[in-house]
């Protein structure tokens, strides 16, 4: 098993993550927690918060025509993204979905503050899951 600690959030592909936050807030409920912004990787994006802080959803747009998040809304149009889950060691983790016969996606890397690997669709039957490890920083992850 990987050793899931926690679900942090669930992510949505969004063209524009005002308007889409708008429906958010206005349908669901939940109010925005924070911005952030990619360059590196062509995204940005905003955290809400659900009632009771039980879970945050993030929104993602793209910042242009290279970024990961413009060729999903391409290919798929607007909607989940992604599932991430904090696990105890990123590392074993990892180790974990070889021995069940999945390659982790884009291996184990280091984003901003923490350890991160991916489950490919593929090989979930549909989800992309991002596995992290947070750093000695807690930074957030995307």
């Amino acid at each position: 098993m990987i050793g899931i600690k926690r679900v942090d959030h669930v992510s949505f592909a969004t063209w524009s993550v005002d308007e889409q936050a708008k429906w958010f807030e206005t349908v669901m409920g939940l109010t925005v927690a924070e911005r952030f912004e990619n360059p590196d990787e062509g995204y940005a994006g905003l955290v809400m918060d659900l009632p009771g802080n039980q879970l945050q959803f993030e929104l993602i747009e793209p910042l242009g025509e290279d970024s990961f998040v413009e060729k999903f809304l391409k290919t798929r149009g607007p909607g989940m993204h992604h599932v991430t889950v904090e696990v105890h060691d990123a590392h074993a983790a990892a180790a974990a979905l070889r021995t069940a016969g999945i390659e982790p996606f884009k291996g184990v890397h280091q984003g901003g503050g923490w350890l991160q690997t991916y489950i490919h669709p593929g090989d979930s039957g549909g989800v992309l899951w991002q596995l992290f490890q947070p750093g000695a920083e807690g930074a957030r992850q995307t």
